[in-house]
C-alpha cells in the first residue's frame, strides 16, 4: 500500500543497500530502483471505453467496485475510469463505487444490494480483486438483463467466467511478463550505477472468450 509506513520501511531497505522493484502497483514515493507493471490509468481509461461501446449509447448506472484506495494502482484505475465516463459517456453515471479491502465475500454483499437496489444496473466495473463475489451474485440474482462486467486479471476463475458468458473481458496485466521483466529490471538496478531505470509499462492484454490463451 502507498502508505506513509510503507514508504519509510522501503526507504530504509534501500538505505541498507538493498535494491528495490515495486510490481503491479507502484509507490513513487519510495526509492525505488524500477516499477514493473502496466499503466494502471490507462487501464482504467480502457475498462470506460469498453463499458461505453458495449453499451452502445445506452443511458444508465454503472457500479464499481473497488479493491483498497489505498493500493495507487486501484485509485489511477478508478480515476481514469470516471475520466473517459466524463470526456466520452456522460450518459453514464458510477451510482455506487464501493471499497471492498480485496474481500470477496464484501463484494458479493455489495453487488447483491446494488442489483437489488438497481435491477436496470448497466455495468459493473471490478477495479481489484473480489470479481468472484460479484460473478458469485450475478449467477444468484439473475437480473433479467445482465449488466457487462468487465474486470482486471486473467485467472482459472475468470477463464470460467469468460466462457459462461458471466464475464465479458477481463483486462490481463501479463503477470508471467511482469515477473520476467522484474528480474531483468532488478539485475539492471544492480549493474547500473543510475538510481532510478527508465520507466518501461507493460502492456495489458484484453482477453475475450474468444481469445482465452492456452497458459
Amino acid at each position: 500500500m502507498d502508505h506513509p509506513r510503507t514508504r519509510n520501511i522501503l526507504r530504509e531497505i534501500v538505505e541498507a543497500g538493498i535494491r528495490l522493484v515495486t510490481l503491479v502497483s507502484d509507490v513513487p514515493g519510495a526509492p525505488r530502483s524500477a516499477y514493473v507493471g502496466i499503466d494502471n490509468r490507462v487501464a482504467g481509461r480502457t475498462a470506460a471505453l469498453l463499458m461505453g461501446r458495449f453499451l452502445g449509447g445506452r443511458t444508465g448506472h454503472l457500479a464499481m467496485i473497488v479493491g483498497s484506495r489505498s493500493y495507487r494502482g486501484h485509485e489511477e484505475r478508478e480515476m481514469g475510469f470516471r475520466s473517459v465516463l466524463g470526456e466520452e459517456f456522460r450518459n453514464l453515471t458510477v451510482t455506487s463505487a464501493v471499497e471492498i479491502n480485496d474481500e470477496p465475500d464484501i463484494s458479493y454483499t455489495a453487488t447483491m444490494k446494488v442489483l437489488h437496489n438497481e435491477p436496470e444496473l448497466l455495468g459493473i466495473y471490478c477495479v481489484g480483486a473480489g470479481r468472484s463475489g460479484v460473478a458469485k451474485a450475478l449467477l444468484e440474482a439473475k437480473p433479467q438483463r445482465k449488466p457487462v462486467f468487465i474486470c482486471h486479471d486473467l485467472t482459472r476463475a475468470t477463464r470460467g467466467y469468460l466462457v459462461d458468458d458471466l464475464l465479458d473481458v477481463v483486462i490481463d496485466q501479463n503477470a508471467r511478463l511482469i515477473a520476467e521483466q522484474s528480474v531483468i529490471r532488478l539485475l539492471g538496478s544492480i549493474a547500473s550505477s543510475a538510481p532510478y531505470l527508465t520507466r518501461k509499462f507493460i502492456e495489458p492484454r484484453l482477453i475475450f472468450k474468444e481469445n482465452v490463451p492456452v497458459q
